[in-house]
């Protein structure tokens, strides 16, 4: 799929909107922009992203036809997909707080929970809210709960939740307000590594129960 002037606009005197794209290509195209250089910064969204540039180097219409004369642009949808991640997720016990009363709410059962999850096709939407949490789509509809109504101050890295239809996964220990289910075994951080969290927007995510319930 091209893009067009359909999904741009303007927003503001260094502002340029992208929208209307499936995921997938959204993903491969902010990668694509900011591998480029040639913008300020490429803020990515779950529907949408936004892409600055430099206005004493361009004007906004001259910044919008750069946009969709880039190679990036034109080779959109062509990207190798990142490779898919396998999570494997300890649920319930003192790592998922809230496992219990999330299956009352559902009135499924631990084993169905956990089974709607796994086989769930899973995709990482945005990584954001605190550095490494990753939104993660792809969960039956009727997996879907209320976040909490007095989030926790701290929540441990490695944490695994649900909530308003999506998995998130906490890196860094952190404040948050998601029904926790389960911990992560992998290592999520990793100071050492080139790209230190594991997760990144577009990847596919495949979940794991790890041990007994």
């Amino acid at each position: 799929m091209a893009l067009t002037e359909d999904n741009i606009s303007l927003i503001g005197d260094d502002l340029i909107r992208v929208a209307g794209l499936p995921g997938p290509e959204l993903r491969t195209l902010v990668r694509a922009l900011r591998a480029s250089g040639d913008w300020l910064e490429v803020v990515d969204g779950i529907e949408d992203s936004v892409v600055q540039f430099d206005p004493l180097r361009l004007r906004p219409d001259e910044a919008v036809r750069h946009l969709l004369s880039s190679k990036s642009v034109n080779e959109i949808g062509s990207d190798a997909e990142l490779p898919e991640v396998c999570l494997e997720v300890e649920f319930g016990g003192e790592n998922g707080p809230d496992f219990n009363s999330v299956c009352d709410e559902l009135k499924l059962t631990k084993q169905e929970l956990i089974a709607a999850i796994c086989d769930a096709e899973l995709r990482v939407d945005i990584v954001g809210f605190t550095p490494g949490f990753a939104y993660i789509s792809g969960l039956p509809e009727a997996l879907t709960v209320p976040r909490l109504k007095e989030p926790r101050k701290r929540v441990p890295a490695g944490s695994f939740g649900i909530a308003a239809g999506k998995c998130g996964t906490y890196a860094l220990e952190g404040p948050g307000g998601w029904p926790l289910i389960g911990r992560v075994v992998n290592r999520l951080f990793n100071s050492e590594r080139e790209t230190p969290f594991v997760l990144s927007a577009g990847q596919k995510v495949r979940v794991m129960r790890w041990g007994d319930v």
